[in-house]
């Protein structure tokens, strides 16, 4: 599997620039959706920092571990509350799939006690069930 300078596939990479075509076609043809680059982040954690339902739908359809941990300790989830933008896309379909929400980071944040001290949007609303 080719990587670039940062350690990216071309999965991680097409998760990046919200290639959504590429990365179907990439995980038809045996794309590894685990992989991570040298900072720890994988497809997933891009796509739902990108706050792209299709991607991150997709990931976890070609079983993409829902909680891999960058060099922070942030999985996909973390990463989906913290570029929250107002929509559901990111993170209603990790948490359908089974996110955790209580998983804290290496600095004791989870997703939920993200979600509860951003004040720009309602993103606590996702943590209510």
């Amino acid at each position: 599997m080719d990587r670039d300078r940062a350690g990216r596939t071309a999965l991680i990479n097409a998760a990046i620039d919200r290639e959504t075509m590429l990365a179907q076609r990439l995980l038809e043809s045996g794309a590894d959706p685990n992989a991570f680059d040298a900072a720890g982040w994988s497809a997933l954690h891009f796509a739902a920092q990108n706050c792209d339902a299709d991607l991150v739908q997709m990931l976890i359809g070609a079983r993409a571990a829902l909680e891999p941990r960058d060099r922070n300790g942030n999985s996909p989830l973390w990463r989906a509350v913290m570029s929250y933008r107002g929509g559901p896309e990111a993170i209603t379909p990790l948490l359908n799939a089974g996110a955790d929400p209580d998983a804290a980071n290496v600095h004791g944040v989870s997703p939920r006690s993200l979600a509860m001290a951003i004040a720009n949007y309602d993103t606590a609303k996702f943590f209510e069930r």
